[in-house]
């Protein structure tokens, strides 16, 4: 995704850096060629990496694909 497309508060799914598959997180900061994801979902395969960042990982920007679904509960 470009640049000018990622907002900041939005959740995105995306491929961080050093993961082996791809995490949904909201995105809290914007840098020159990358994002900065607090991360909401994930595959445990990465738990351990995930626990090591802290929750927070880098993504480039041509690795961010698109805003996560919403989920919504009715009562």
């Amino acid at each position: 995704m470009n640049r000018e497309n990622i907002q900041l508060g939005q959740a995105y799914e995306c491929k961080p850096v050093g993961l082996q598959r791809k995490v949904t997180g909201e995105v809290i900061k914007k840098l020159e060629n990358c994002v900065i994801v607090n991360v909401d979902r994930y595959d445990y395969i990465d738990y351990d990496e995930i626990q090591e960042r802290c929750g927070k990982v880098v993504v480039r920007y041509d690795e961010v694909y698109g805003k996560a679904l919403v989920s919504c509960f009715f009562s």
